[in-house]
């Protein structure tokens, strides 16, 4: 199997996993790019909503059973203090400059900083942290139609910090995803792990994190759905754990573009609400 991701969003289980549904089909060795559109919006325990864009700029490597990806992101979000966090759009511990926020504080002070800044422009901009993944097919059963890839992930510390875009340290990630295809749809179950770096105003736990999910092919692969839920082992103390449930789409437009569409609910109070991410893939 050729595992080849259509873009990156969010949770990187997520990209792999929508990526394999139509790899049978749709894998080409050689080089990509992509570029994708994601908004993600939610209170994150806060007393006013945070609203985030963020815009990714890739490129990926296929050859063989492995792949190779970076994505490259530019953040506008209303109020810092939200970002990227181990692969997951979690609170990073610092809003703004003054750093009134600390999520080993009291909601007190949350509720302080937050209705003493604007919440109405996304006056919050700059750099996000660049993301490099990986990953490989290590076991295929065609008798079966089952197989296992193992991917890894790694995120640059390249977001402002003194802006709460990022929390200024590098964290890392590795999942192994089974695949299974029965009676015309595609089942997917995935393990992993991430070492979360701590900044200065939280330590988080390094969670394990789960995912299940069914696919279904349309049109020998020019078409496809997935709806995928994930979880993972509780990441900051007073919080409960992370959950997301999501459902992925794409659509081979040509022989040398996709179309991804990716929508997620996170089920827990410290994801967001909601996000919406579309993004297209140019094969070279």
């Amino acid at each position: 199997m050729k595992n080849k991701n259509k873009i990156l969003p969010f949770t990187f289980c997520l990209a792999v996993t929508l990526a394999s549904l139509t790899s049978k089909y749709n894998a080409q060795e050689g080089w990509s790019v992509t570029a994708s559109l994601q908004y993600s919006g939610g209170s994150y325990s806060y007393s006013n909503s945070n609203k985030i864009f963020y815009f990714y700029g890739g490129a990926g490597y296929q050859r063989n059973n492995w792949s190779f990806n970076i994505s490259v992101p530019v953040v506008a979000q209303n109020a810092g203090g939200v970002g990227q966090v181990g692969g997951m759009m979690l609170p990073n511990g610092n809003n703004d400059k003054d750093n009134r926020y600390n999520m080993m504080g009291s909601n007190e002070n949350n509720n302080y900083f937050m209705n003493n800044h604007s919440m109405s422009s996304f006056s919050h901009f700059g750099l996000g942290d660049i993301s490099l993944y990986c990953s490989y097919n290590f076991f295929e059963d065609n008798a079966s139609l089952f197989s296992l890839t193992l991917n890894s992930f790694v995120k640059i510390p390249t977001a402002s910090y003194s802006k709460g875009l990022g929390t200024g340290e590098l964290d890392f990630g590795f999942s192994t995803t089974a695949r299974k295809n029965l009676y015309g749809f595609i089942g997917f179950a995935d393990l992993g792990y991430i070492r979360i770096g701590d900044p200065v105003n939280i330590n988080y736990k390094n969670p394990l994190s789960i995912g299940i999910g069914i696919g279904k092919i349309f049109e020998e692969g020019n078409y496809s759905l997935l709806l995928y839920y994930q979880a993972y082992t509780k990441i900051i103390d007073s919080y409960p754990a992370p959950q997301l449930l999501s459902l992925g789409f794409n659509y081979k437009i040509n022989t040398v573009l996709t179309f991804s569409l990716i929508g997620a609910a996170g089920l827990s109070e410290v994801t967001s609400d909601f996000s919406f991410s579309s993004g297209l893939e140019w094969s070279l």
